[in-house]
């Protein structure tokens, strides 16, 4: 479905509300600095797992060692296949379910979260950086229970198509990244990593984390990269976790030409400084790499000054995500319906500039939360599937 044709309107927004280069006069938003409050890890088959098994610590490379091949072992790579529908999203809930302490109980024997959101990380930096995208659309999915909205992303049908017809080049350059990271992380603080083994995929560390931006509290996953620590860090003490440093891995073409630089300054680090600045990271490791899969040399970014000489905004972007989601929260308040609950669907039409909306209910509606958690939030006993 497009969304286009068959919509039942569109979110009121200012979509432009900053243009590349201008002065953005409004002031930065009220949001408070994250806290990790949990995590979870996703084991090599994909599953959740409540714990800290796949957690990594950061390892630089001694410079001595460039370049390294990133394509060294690419042959058994071990690639995360497709993915079920609203898996993050369930993912989530699986914590949520295991973590009930999180929950409060209502006058009624229900139970709900204190919590206005519950979401990904990529999630809000794609709306964050929606105000400058002019040419790619994206889908969400949103529903509403007990007082909480829930957020997923969904596969366009050209995110489909471009997945399909990934080229092998492209299936390549995309694992350069993961082995970058198997390169750079370790299994204990200071012990150099195993690079001989193939790298798998699907392996994910999150960490769940908990702000608050103009009055909505907002609870969301993000997968983390490694942690920059020189002793093992014990996640499960809640003030280690809280005082924990998180670095961020990226992969970047090694002596950009001017196109590359133009895009980096206009669209990338933006991607950037978003992820990293909604979980309080505040350096980027990028390996730069040329097009043979080198990797030349490691540059470090501090987050706090990524924004300087760019031409966008951060409080433009943070701005806009919380329009974005008082939006939502007004127009899911309004078609609230316990009795069927709907699901909406958002889709941003680049060109046009619109989020447009559309309610699925009754038969229509995917089912984007599982019965067992809506059980569970109905205050009933039930058995996991």
């Amino acid at each position: 479905m497009s969304g286009a044709a068959n919509c039942d309107g569109a979110l009121h927004l200012n979509v432009r509300l900053h243009k590349l280069g201008a002065q953005f006069s409004g002031a930065f938003p009220k949001l408070s600095q994250p806290q990790p409050i949990g995590f979870y890890s996703v084991n090599e088959a994909g599953e959740f797992q409540d714990n800290a098994s796949v957690a990594s610590y950061l390892f630089v490379p001694p410079e001595s060692t460039l370049p390294l091949n990133l394509n060294a072992g690419i042959e058994n790579v071990q690639r995360k296949g497709p993915q079920p529908e609203f898996r993050d999203i369930q993912q989530l809930c699986q914590y949520i379910y295991n973590h009930q302490e999180l929950l409060v109980k209502t006058s009624n024997g229900q139970l709900r979260l204190a919590d206005d959101f519950v979401t990904f990380r990529g999630i809000l930096r794609l709306i964050m950086c929606t105000p400058y995208e002019s040419q790619k659309d994206f889908k969400l999915m949103a529903t509403r229970l007990n007082g909480t909205i829930y957020i997923a992303k969904v596969e366009t049908e050209a995110d489909r198509i471009e997945r399909e017809q990934m080229t092998q080049k492209q299936l390549v350059m995309c694992s350069w990244g993961f082995k970058f990271e198997q390169y750079c992380t370790t299994d204990k603080p200071n012990v150099p990593p195993i690079t001989s083994i193939p790298v798998n995929e699907a392996k994910e560390f999150a960490c769940v984390y908990h702000c608050k931006l103009n009055g909505l509290n907002l609870f969301y996953g993000a997968e983390m990269d490694g942690i920059k620590s020189d002793r093992i860090v014990d996640l499960s003490d809640p003030q280690q976790l809280k005082s924990v440093e998180f670095v961020e891995l990226k992969t970047a073409a090694y002596q950009l030409n001017r196109n590359q630089q133009r895009s980096f300054d206009n669209y990338k680090s933006l991607n950037w400084w978003c992820q990293s600045y909604l979980v309080g990271i505040r350096t980027i490791l990028a390996g730069l790499r040329d097009y043979q899969g080198l990797l030349r040399c490691i540059k470090e970014y501090n987050v706090a000054e990524l924004h300087r000489h760019k031409p966008w905004s951060p409080a433009a972007v943070v701005t806009f995500l919380s329009k974005f989601l008082h939006e939502v929260k007004s127009l899911m308040e309004h078609i609230d319906d316990p009795n069927d609950p709907p699901v909406v669907m958002l889709d941003y039409i680049a060109v046009q500039g619109q989020v447009l909306y559309t309610v699925l209910q009754g038969t229509d509606r995917p089912p984007m939360l599982p019965d067992w958690y809506r059980q569970l939030m109905r205050g009933e006993t039930q058995q996991q599937d």
